[in-house]
């Protein structure tokens, strides 16, 4: 069962160690949820679906739930109120 949760994220800029250029459209990218830090279950994916793109404060609310949901070792249930997680990118410049 898929599990969506609504989110608020932040980018870190290049200075903070995230990416000068930040994504305006929806994506996919690894996830690491503070409750799973050591991937007990493995490293899974997180879809992004942005409700309206990040603002200057390079902050918005998106959508989240993983990749590959129906999977039985999914894990839809670190999806919950008060969550903390993490999305790994490639860094890049361009």
């Amino acid at each position: 069962m898929m599990t969506v949760g609504t989110v608020k994220i932040y980018f870190l800029t290049a200075d903070e160690g995230g990416q000068s250029i930040i994504p305006v459209g929806n994506f996919s990218t690894p996830i690491i949820i503070e409750e799973d830090r050591k991937l007990i279950n493995g490293l899974w994916s997180a879809v992004i679906e942005f409700h309206k793109s990040p603002n200057t404060q390079r902050d918005t609310t998106e959508d989240l739930y993983l990749l590959f949901h129906e999977k039985k070792e999914a894990q839809n249930h670190l999806i919950k109120p008060g969550m903390k997680f993490e999305l790994t990118t490639k860094k890049s410049d361009s």
